[in-house]
């Protein structure tokens, strides 16, 4: 008797990639070609990312990543990164996206698009994934398309894609690890090895992800697919991952990071991430519809009968799980939860089509609203008073109501006033060679691009007897994880700027990030006036 509760016989690979290469699916990889791929350097790269930059700079020099060049440290966590004892080898996040950052610049030179330029290929390619996963398993073109269609859509998702950072690698990694899943695994050697490399890579990424994902899809798969797991297969590909990920845990000193664990963080963090996934993944009212017609597994465990609604019952599961533990780690940000986008875009592009067999007009509606705005995502906290609104920001971001597809390519098409290629722009004319800048914020921004000895920023407190020839002062006043004043601040307060630096202050105003890809914190537009402007201090001759 055939199990109604299995995927349908899969199409096979082949036939999978020749659907891909139809008109249709190849007009949405030319999009989506061209929302991630389009002026990829025209923003300059923020603090997180030219952290990866510079790792990835002395990648090029010394083949690992270090944490000192010889003339500045790389640091964003007060130099518990490395130990100067070993030489500044990088043992904190992992070297995947360095190593890919590497390559990138060594093809295409020290600049913001070589750097991003692998990342946005794996996001182009995480689309192209979402396709073949539903066109092959459950052979739904429709589905398929429809569910590549609404992650193009994505701004969130776009923005991650286009920096140069781990968001889009674990994004595809995680696809590649569910495509292999619902191969024979059990039988087959080919889908075991691309699992267990996919897991293995998805460690190296960022161990985060793995972490929180591996058990929340385990947990799913025991609970709607356990007849498609084989204890021995299983055993086998848990040791090939281990052999990929046992050596990370001593090269990223793993230990050393579980002392900062804060319990009393865990209940802020749990509310924060489904405040994520409601205002910018799923919305509200989908959340509720479907937790009532799944009321059944919920409370019975009874699986739907459906494929296809089961395989959505399980995208909804995992990335509910894994947002519970993510809520464990006391860092909480949104770039935790980006590669579960593809699992969010199927769910909405089933409920669309579903909806759309019900009432053609209410499943229109409802593709156009997830799709084409955000209004289904942020009315209902609106009007129940209980959306997550940073107070800095500007009704022209992605935390109002708005259509988000036309404020990207608005910033696409006009470009936008970056603080830190103001900044760079700065002291490229300003300062002279061997000249030191202590930078409150944006000091590896600073490194990258003007070869400048910059301290400051988060890496540890400078020298006492330090007389730095610049001070940039900015806005936002940061504090370190025992809410400390960060030692750069602490630094400045101790010197006599009034006595013995000229202060400039800069027309352009002092935005705290620049191209930070999170929508809480991403500006389209710029921000209209009255804003506090970038100072700089200039130190006097004879100071």
């Amino acid at each position: 008797m055939h199990d109604t509760h299995a995927p349908m016989p899969p199409s096979g690979t082949r036939t999978a990639l020749a659907g891909l290469l139809r008109p249709l699916p190849l007009c949405l990889l030319a999009a989506a070609a061209f929302l991630i791929f389009y002026n990829l350097g025209q923003r300059p790269l923020w603090q997180d990312e030219a952290e990866t930059a510079r790792l990835a700079q002395t990648v090029l020099t010394d083949g690992i990543p270090r944490a000192f060049d010889g003339k500045n440290l790389i640091s964003q966590e007060e130099a518990r990164e490395y130990n100067p004892d070993d030489g500044h080898v990088w043992r904190w996040s992992p070297w995947l996206q360095i190593y890919m950052a590497a390559a990138g610049l060594a093809l295409g030179g020290e600049n913001a698009a070589a750097d991003r330029f692998f990342f946005a290929l794996a996001g182009l390619a995480a689309v192209a994934m979402t396709f073949l996963l539903i066109l092959r398993f459950f052979r739904n073109p429709a589905w398929a398309g429809l569910s590549a269609a609404l992650l193009t859509a994505t701004v969130p998702f776009l923005l991650f894609c286009r920096q140069g950072r781990y968001y889009s690698v674990g994004t595809l990694l995680t696809l590649t690890t569910l495509y292999a899943f619902f191969c024979d695994w059990q039988k087959k050697t080919g889908p075991l090895v691309v699992a267990a490399l996919s897991l293995g890579l998805l460690f190296h990424a960022n161990y985060l992800l793995f972490l929180s994902f591996v058990p929340s899809a385990l947990a799913c798969a025991v609970l709607l697919y356990h007849e498609l797991l084989d204890i021995r297969r299983l055993i086998l590909l848990t040791a090939l991952t281990l052999a990929m990920v046992v050596p990370g845990l001593f090269l990223y000193r793993m230990g050393s990071q579980s002392g900062m664990f804060d319990i009393l963080l865990v209940p802020e963090n749990l509310m924060l991430y489904f405040a994520d996934l409601i205002m910018f993944m799923i919305p509200l009212p989908v959340l509720a519809v479907l937790a009532w017609r799944w009321r059944r597994f919920f409370t019975l465990l009874e699986r739907p009968k459906d494929p296809a609604e089961r395989f959505v019952l399980f995208c909804a599961l995992v990335t509910v799980l894994s947002l519970i533990l993510l809520a464990l780690v006391p860092q909480r940000f949104h770039r935790y939860i980006v590669h579960f986008y593809p699992l969010c875009a199927i769910l909405l592009a089933w409920a669309g089509l579903r909806l759309w067999r019900w009432s053609k007009p209410s499943g229109a509606l409802f593709l156009v609203l997830v799709g084409l705005t955000n209004w289904l995502n942020l009315y209902p906290l609106e009007r129940t008073k209980l959306i997550n609104r940073p107070w800095e920001n500007d009704f022209r971001m992605l935390t109002s109501l708005n259509f988000p597809l036309k404020l990207y390519l608005t910033e696409l098409f006009s470009g936008y006033p970056d603080v830190n290629a103001h900044i760079i722009d700065f002291f490229k004319k300003n300062a002279a060679p061997g000249q030191t800048v202590l930078a409150e914020y944006g000091d590896l921004p600073l490194q990258f691009y003007t070869g400048l000895r910059v301290l400051g920023g988060l890496q540890g407190p400078p020298a006492p007897d330090e007389k730095p020839d610049w001070v940039l002062m900015r806005r936002a006043v940061r504090v370190n994880r025992d809410r400390l004043l960060f030692p750069a601040r602490a630094f400045v307060h101790g010197l006599d700027l009034e006595r013995d630096y000229e202060r400039i202050e800069l027309p352009w105003p002092d935005e705290t990030f620049g191209n930070r890809a999170d929508p809480y914190y991403h500006y389209f537009i710029t921000l209209e006036p009255p804003q506090v402007p970038l100072t700089v201090y200039r130190k006097k001759a004879g100071a």
